[in-house]
């Protein structure tokens, strides 16, 4: 199988260093009894296009609109990610969803726990990729389960990584204190929403062939 070559509108150097390591160790399936390397199936192509981001609690409805806003710069087929926090108290809506980087962007750390009051609460790591060919767009969706923490901790300041504590034998640790002990970013990987939703896309891939992403959308 011939790689898919597949633009990734991003511009943070933090995705892309999780990207790398995607490709070459997450494995998917492509035959009953063979797995591969997403890289083996689908080959990202940073982009750093800028992308319309509207003001959407939902992250599907959001990612369609901002892949489609990459597609028009592009011209080429090409995926976007975006990832929020659905806290406990919020399910009912996923709250706040495609809203937390941006309230992340005014409220800082700190202020947002303030606001939100979810420190020491369950919550929703969730991922969202869009793909468009120009035609259509599919969604793949990951997502882990974890809880807020108390204080922002961790010098891996990807956002909101520093105060999310995925469920699992971390020791309580948020994103990005596991992303700074040895090895520490492929553990993050191998257990974060991106990856999960990145795998789906790639297995889609594998199983439909590039040419068909579009065919059931």
């Amino acid at each position: 199988m011939n790689p898919a070559d597949i633009y990734y509108a991003t511009r943070s150097p933090f995705k892309k260093a999780e990207l790398d390591i995607i490709e070459r160790e997450i494995r998917v399936t492509v035959d009953v009894d063979r797995d591969v390397p997403i890289g083996e199936v689908c080959r990202f192509i940073i982009s750093p296009v800028s992308t319309d981001e509207p003001l959407e609690i939902d992250l599907e409805q959001m990612v369609r609109h901002k892949v489609r806003s990459a597609y028009r710069s592009l011209l080429m087929p090409c995926i976007v990610e975006h990832a929020g926090l659905i806290l406990e108290s919020g399910e009912a809506t996923s709250f706040p969803g495609g809203l937390t980087q941006p309230m992340w962007d005014a409220l800082s750390a700190e202020g947002f726990l303030s606001r939100t009051g979810a420190s020491g609460n369950k919550a929703i790591a969730r991922a969202v990729i869009g793909y468009c060919d120009g035609m259509s767009v599919r969604t793949f969706v990951g997502e882990t389960e974890g809880y807020i923490a108390d204080r922002p901790r961790g010098r891996r300041e990807f956002y909101w990584d520093t105060i999310f504590c995925p469920d699992g034998d971390f020791g309580g640790l948020t994103y990005a204190e596991i992303a700074e002990a040895k090895d520490g970013l492929r553990t993050k990987v191998n257990v974060s929403q991106s990856m999960k939703a990145i795998r789906q896309l790639a297995s889609h891939i594998a199983k439909n062939g590039h040419g068909q992403m579009f065919g059931t959308a």
